[in-house]
């Protein structure tokens, strides 16, 4: 039997393993008011047309137009007022006109706005200085929806355009998706929580910090076990702890541990831990090429690497579309190509995720540049980057102009 290890598997397989594992949360009825940054699990209808009645556009004066325009200088009784939340209670006649502010009712009868700009008021009549059309200056009821009409699709994100777009259309309760519950570990003797004074030799542990804001920002909740021993059966405690205290997750996720070291404990604790089957560990990526993913009783189970940078990169190429999974969206990286400032060597095989600067010329040509240090362990330069320049196995050396596929770090990320 051949001592060789298993060859590294490719990224776009791990991904798929791990979305493959994944099913989206139960959906919920929430509040409108509570519904900000929700994703949507049906469809929403309209409940009421917007305008729900034609409105004026513009001040000036509800009138009523026959086939033929209102001609100049045609004196027309003002018989009433027309406000925003206040509706004129009578009918306008031909001969006739009701005062009117933007967004009042139309008055009934009317079909035309002469505008305040366009009239002379005297002696409580008021001319035209222009010719009066039907439908002039008028917001028919619903111009921008109609009962009935699908505004926004399950899987949708309430942002805050869609959000006011639902509440405007009436609906006071909608279906979400439930927040995947996320559990974080960190693996370490080294570490101490953020907000702590590290001592020698120990580290305060960032990882943390990155991954909670990338899951909240995704739509999930985090809830951190807290840093976990660097000996052999502390994740399964830590996990069997959480289960016995009535937790129940989506998605497990821990930094550090998972790599080959006489410290490292993850790969063996999930090994050993019954009713846990281990997919993979060890993938064809720089950085983050010891990440592992397995199903911890029932639950999936992603290991990343502890260096700063490669559990960064790891949670945009993994964490962010398997949540996206969870919440019924579709999981695919939005890649884009921009176009080489510096040169880059040819690749091994190895995915490289480069971390990289974008500039756009006068012509809105996007340029990409590298940072000057790629190390695993440098927060600042990870920091410093906008988007990550992907570079597949065995890509051949690219020149100064060339054009490469970038992934976008999000700015809230």
């Amino acid at each position: 039997m051949s001592d060789k290890p298993p060859p590294l598997m490719a990224v776009e397989d791990a991904l798929a393993h791990i979305l493959d594992a994944l099913h989206q949360t139960e959906s919920e009825i929430i509040s409108i008011n509570d519904a900000a940054g929700r994703v949507l699990a049906e469809d929403i209808v309209a409940r009421y047309s917007h305008p729900r009645h034609a409105i004026s556009a513009m001040d000036g004066y509800a009138v009523a137009v026959s086939d033929a325009p209102i001609d100049i200088s045609t004196p027309l009784e003002v018989i009433g007022e027309a406000a925003a939340g206040h509706i004129f209670s009578g009918t306008v006649s031909a001969g006739q006109a009701v005062r009117i502010f933007t967004g009042a009712y139309m008055p009934q009868g009317s079909n035309a706005v002469l505008i305040q700009e366009d009239a002379d008021l005297k002696d409580g009549f008021v001319l035209p200085t222009e010719a009066i059309k039907a439908g002039q200056f008028v917001r028919p009821a619903g111009l921008d929806f109609e009962q009935g009409d699908v505004i926004a699709k399950a899987g949708d994100v309430l942002n805050a355009r869609r959000w006011a777009l639902v509440g405007l259309s009436g609906n006071t309760e909608i279906a979400v998706r439930k927040r995947p519950l996320v559990a974080l570990l960190s693996s370490g003797d080294e570490l101490v929580s953020a907000g702590s004074q590290p001592e020698a030799g120990q580290l305060i542990n960032s990882n943390s910090l990155y991954l909670r804001q990338l899951i909240d920002a995704s739509g999930g909740t985090a809830i951190d076990l807290g840093i976990i021993a660097d000996k052999a059966g502390a994740l399964t405690q830590t996990l069997d702890r959480a289960r016995k205290a009535g937790h129940s997750f989506d998605l497990i996720i821990s930094t550090g541990g998972a790599s080959v070291g006489n410290h490292d404990h993850i790969h063996g604790d999930l090994q050993d831990a019954s009713d846990t089957a281990l997919t993979f560990w060890k993938i064809a990526m720089r950085p983050g090429k010891p990440v592992l993913f397995a199903n911890w009783q029932g639950t999936a189970f992603i290991g990343l690497p502890g260096n700063p940078v490669s559990a960064g990169v790891c949670g945009l190429v993994f964490i962010m579309p398997a949540l996206r999974k969870l919440l019924g969206q579709p999981a695919i990286q939005e890649t884009h190509t921009a176009y080489l400032s510096n040169a880059l060597p040819e690749n091994d095989k190895r995915q490289d995720y480069l971390r990289a600067r974008i500039e756009e010329d006068n012509t809105g040509k996007r340029f990409v540049e590298t940072l000057n240090r790629q190390d695993s362990s440098m927060l600042n330069m990870f920091t410093q980057a906008d988007v990550l320049i992907i570079r597949p196995p065995f890509a051949p050396s690219a020149g100064s102009g060339e054009q490469v596929q970038i992934l976008t770090i999000p700015d809230q990320i």
